[in-house]
């Protein structure tokens, strides 16, 4: 059980680009707390410009119009970390796969994009504005302006998060983010947009046991929704229909070749 008056600092980051190296440009927070009456934003959304020590690239530029300028006069990427941890029970960022290794702060993390994707898996998309949007949790509130800016974008998956709130625990969603999801729909590939359910047999072998996804990090998710399909079809009745296997002597060892060509 979450502890009487425990803060929750949802954060978001602004950097030089995507590619390592990266670096801080912008750091921004909202705090949400456990009050008697519940959980309630505390304060923010807050933010501080970041001298990331680095050039910021054209393509985040474009993004945050954050000027290589207007970064050198910000904060050491360390203070800016420490800013971000001090004070704090747990981190929420709305892509934590991406924030955590960044803000480095050490504090039990909550992601609202995997979180809210396990609740409500059939919106039509889970970026942080569009679950806004989708949940009805406000219009068009001045303080999400400008987006992609770190400020804003924090107070926007601030409310995100209490949404989720309503329904799970905070210790829950630390689980949910720590662990990969499991994906209702292929999604990328020949297959993309094909339910998992629907996956043939032997594309959800070659996912597990023959294509590189077992170890990439970004195709975790994928790996881990194949292994759930193959193990919900292997219990499932007798009378599911299988796949026709072949004969040792008729069965090509070497076809799986061909498909990896395919992916």
């Amino acid at each position: 059980m979450t502890a009487p008056l425990a803060l929750i600092r949802v954060a978001d980051t602004e950097t030089t680009g995507l590619a390592d190296p990266k670096e801080l440009v912008e750091i921004g927070w909202t705090d949400v707390r456990l009050f008697p009456t519940g959980w309630a934003i505390e304060s923010g959304p807050h933010a501080r410009l970041v001298n990331p020590g680095m050039p910021i690239t054209p393509g985040a530029r474009a993004a945050h119009h954050i000027t290589d300028e207007e970064a050198a006069s910000g904060m050491a990427p360390d203070d800016a970390r420490a800013l971000i941890s001090t004070g704090a029970d747990f981190i929420c960022c709305h892509n934590l796969a991406y924030d955590s290794p960044l803000l480095k702060s050490g504090k039990p993390g909550i992601c609202t994009f995997k979180c809210a994707k396990e609740t409500y898996p059939l919106l039509d998309s889970h970026k942080n504005g569009a679950i806004w949007y989708a949940l009805g949790l406000g219009g068009g509130a001045k303080q999400m302006e400008p987006v992609h800016r770190a400020g804003p974008d924090s107070w926007t998956t601030a409310h995100i998060l209490l949404d989720l709130l309503r329904v799970l625990p905070a210790e829950t969603m630390v689980e949910i983010s720590a662990n990969p999801l499991r994906l209702l729909k292929m999604n990328f590939g020949k297959h993309a947009g094909t339910p998992f359910t629907d996956l043939p047999w032997d594309y959800l072998d070659w996912i597990l046991h023959k294509s590189n996804m077992r170890n990439e990090p970004d195709h975790a998710d994928v790996v881990h929704s194949a292994r759930l399909e193959l193990l919900r079809r292997a219990d499932a009745p007798a009378d599911t229909p299988q796949p026709t296997s072949q004969s040792a002597a008729t069965a090509d060892p070497d076809a799986w070749r061909s498909q990896v060509e395919k992916f």
